[in-house]
């Protein structure tokens, strides 16, 4: 999957480049520190603004991210992770801006960040902090764009998954880690496992996590192991409404068991018997065809068919002549009328000579 991202993240920054950024024409409204956020004592819920997610697909069309970042924070986010990639994610740029013309937290901008330009887009766009994933730079790189990222005062988070990660996001002088709770070539989620990677951060750093955050229960195991922000995504792409999606999440209900409406099967037919008005004389001949046997069924020699029709002299009570003496009656006519033609020949040459 991270060889997929990276094909096309690339060609998406190339078009970019080619047209200029939709969000470059707006204007930057302030800074609202993640970090600080982060550091208040209490863990802090990030809210997820996406119109889907790698492992769910694409849950939402046409939503309004704004609307969406609104309702999530007056339901208990206090900071938001707005999706700007459009492969993954389904969101796009124009979400983060008008997102960050509406509200006044910490915005992350969930974007696959590979180059410089995006680190100077994330901060025309409005964001206040952007995600670089070791697993998808090379350390130079890594290294260039949190420089970059520091000196335009965005905050930066490291999604770690691995030992490897941590290591490498130490020496580029990471302060904020976020630990991501998948295997990220299949997208399944890997709770247990990734919780140990929680003591291999240094302690003066600041720690959160994400994937398969749907439980209160969650947040707070994830708090007592040292957690400071957690963000919650999935549990919230399959509801209409994700702010009370995120209210009963936190409150400690259950999340809701949506039912599969049961698919009716189709009416047997019922066949209504026509009623037809039958004339009273048509019905005693049929009980007389139907009580009466044929007069030649006792008669059918084997071979003839059942179906035949019986002739007129059956009918009449008379024995049908067989085929052979109907043949030799047909043979004894012939014959008959040969002989008539040649008696008249023999009288016209009788006539003929007498002249």
């Amino acid at each position: 999957m991270l060889k997929r991202v990276a094909i096309f993240k690339a060609l998406d920054i190339e078009i970019k480049k080619q047209r200029g950024s939709v969000a470059a024409k707006g204007n930057y409204r302030g800074h609202h520190s993640l970090k600080e956020e982060l550091s208040q004592g209490t863990i802090t819920i990030i809210a997820e603004v996406a119109g889907g997610s790698p492992g769910l697909g694409k849950t939402r069309s046409n939503f309004k991210a704004s609307t969406h970042a609104k309702s999530l924070i007056e339901n208990g986010a206090k900071a938001l992770s707005i999706a700007t990639d459009k492969f993954l994610y389904f969101g796009d740029d124009k979400g983060l801006s008008e997102t960050r013309s509406q509200v006044k937290v910490p915005l992350l901008r969930r974007e696959f960040i590979f180059e410089e330009y995006q680190v100077e887009e994330s901060k025309i766009l409005g964001a206040d902090a952007i995600f670089l994933m070791p697993a998808l730079l090379a350390q130079s790189k890594l290294v260039d764009l949190h420089k970059l990222a520091v000196a335009k005062g965005l905050d930066v988070v490291f999604e770690v998954t691995n030992d490897e990660d941590i290591k490498r996001s130490i020496e580029v002088g990471a302060q904020i880690f976020c630990i991501v709770g998948r295997n990220l070539e299949n997208w399944n989620p890997n709770y247990d496992k990734s919780i140990t990677l929680i003591k291999k951060i240094p302690k003066d750093s600041l720690i959160m996590f994400e994937a398969g955050i749907n439980r209160i229960v969650q947040v707070k195991h994830l708090h007592a192991l040292g957690v400071h922000g957690v963000i919650i995504g999935d549990a919230l792409l399959d509801d209409f409404y994700p702010g009370k999606r995120l209210a009963s999440l936190l409150k400690g209900e259950e999340p809701p068991v949506k039912k599969i409406p049961k698919v009716k099967a189709a009416p047997t037919p019922v066949v209504t018997p026509v009623a037809t008005k039958v004339a009273p004389a048509a019905t005693k001949v049929a009980k007389e065809k139907i009580s009466s046997p044929r007069k030649d069924t006792g008669s059918r020699k084997p071979g003839t068919p059942a179906h035949r029709t019986p002739s007129t002299t059956a009918r009449k009570g008379k024995k049908e002549p067989i085929m052979a003496k109907k043949k030799a009656a047909k043979k004894a006519t012939k014959k008959v009328a040969k002989k008539a033609t040649k008696k008249k020949a023999a009288k016209k040459a009788t006539k003929k000579k007498k002249r």
